[in-house]
């Protein structure tokens, strides 16, 4: 009998890791543009054992004559905990987030985001914002 439960247990174990990687091949991604702002979002599924993958973020502008692009990336989970160490965005917390101010027309991030604990679903936020002048600022979120 202990000779069937270890066969059960084998076969649900290779098709669960099977799963895994066919998953790993893929990632969630997300543009957004409005008025010539644009947010893009790449989050991959969770790629390692330890619940981690490798995160992309772009904010961008094709407008002229525009004062300051701020960058801001925002992880959270549903259940558990994220990380992501390169943005200096760490902890234990459901949510974490990044920013950068620029006055270049592009700005991107990356790096590894990590979801811990019982966490269910990892999620990312991409927003752009654009102040063109002291009255006028427009903005574009990318969310997976």
């Amino acid at each position: 009998m202990s000779k069937i439960k270890f066969l059960y247990v084998a076969i649900i174990f290779v098709v669960a890791s099977s799963l895994f990687y066919v998953q790993d091949a893929q990632a969630y991604r997300a543009v957004k543009t409005i008025s010539k702002v644009t947010a893009k979002a790449d989050l991959p599924y969770w790629s390692d054992l330890k619940g981690c993958g490798k995160f992309k973020a772009q904010s961008q502008t094709t407008r002229t004559g525009f004062k300051k692009l701020h960058h801001d990336v925002s992880f959270y989970t549903v259940g558990g905990s994220v990380s992501a160490p390169g943005t200096g965005a760490t902890g234990s917390a459901s949510s974490k987030s990044y920013s950068k101010s620029t006055k270049g027309k592009i700005y991107t991030t990356s790096g590894n985001v990590c979801a811990g604990g019982l966490a269910i679903y990892l999620g990312m936020y991409t927003t752009t914002e654009v102040d063109q002048n002291s009255s006028r600022t427009y903005t574009a979120t990318a969310k997976i």
